[in-house]
């Protein structure tokens, strides 16, 4: 080999060298990136445009055939997947309890249930939403974030109008320990969406939600008065002056399954509840 071979030769090495080296780099650059992390600040973003979406798409269900059906046929049909009626086995399971229903409500309010496949899968995880129809609008806000209940159909809604405002109750069971939560909200009359209604005071602080153990038996069962059933906050499409909740106590006087309860009363003193000393 000539001097000039040598040379090319040496000049290729070099090249091919330099060419591997650049290579070993970025597979070690590479090696050595590092992984994000999906911090809370960004999940939190991620969901709220999730949410925004499916907001976006509840408040496009303006159709008025579909607010004129009544609720309980609108899940006959998400059933029975077809118009008719339902066969025998669908009629027993839906006598049983057996199928989940994703709506509730009346031709003005309902409330969406939307399953979340990755969140308590076993026990109905979900979010709803409270829709609101007004002026051929319709107005969302979602009023259960997370919920999941080893209950099923386990979520209610009702609604009363006080001193000229629309009250609504979102009422949850559970059963892991047997429970209730109660949660308020009232239709702020500017913007139609839900706003917290923070009728109990706990302490020093208010809120829109209350909670009771479950009599797991009529009140009359248990001595107790027929009125003193867990949380009838709503009486006669009006605030009860007064309702009761149970709480567990070791000295309580109320057996409830081998769980021993007390008894407590909230009164209405014109502005929120109180419990009763």
């Amino acid at each position: 080999m000539d001097r000039g071979g040598m040379k090319n030769l040496k000049a290729n090495v070099v090249v091919i060298l330099f060419l591997l080296a650049g290579t070993s780099s970025k597979c070690l650059a590479q090696q050595n990136k590092s992984v994000p992390v999906c911090s809370q600040a960004a999940f939190a973003t991620f969901k709220l445009a999730a949410i925004s979406k499916v907001v976006k798409t509840l408040q496009s269900l303006t159709d008025d055939a579909w607010w004129r059906a009544d609720v309980d046929r609108l899940n006959a049909c998400e059933v029975h997947g077809a118009a008719g009626a339902l066969t025998d086995e669908e009629k027993e399971k839906w006598r049983q309890g057996d199928y989940q229903f994703s709506l509730l409500g009346n031709h003005e309010m309902r409330v969406v249930l939307l399953s979340d496949p990755c969140y308590q899968t076993g026990f109905s995880g979900a979010n709803a939403f409270l829709l609101l129809r007004k002026n051929g609008a319709v107005y969302v806000t979602q009023v259960l974030n997370g919920y999941y209940s080893r209950v099923d159909n386990s979520v209610g809604m009702d609604s009363i109008r006080w001193n000229g405002r629309q009250i609504v109750e979102i009422s949850t069971a559970n059963s892991f320990p047997p429970s209730l939560v109660s949660y308020y909200f009232e239709i702020d009359s500017r913007t139609n969406k839900a706003l917290p209604k923070k009728l109990f005071r706990d302490g020093n602080k208010f809120t829109n939600e209350v909670y009771s153990d479950m009599l797991m038996a009529d009140p009359k069962d248990l001595g107790l008065p027929q009125s003193a059933a867990e949380l009838r906050v709503f009486v006669g499409k009006r605030l009860a002056p007064s309702f009761s909740a149970y709480e567990e106590n070791e000295h309580g006087r109320i057996d409830a399954n081998g769980r021993k309860l007390r008894r407590v009363v909230y009164r209405w003193n014109g502005r929120f509840y109180l419990r009763a000393k």
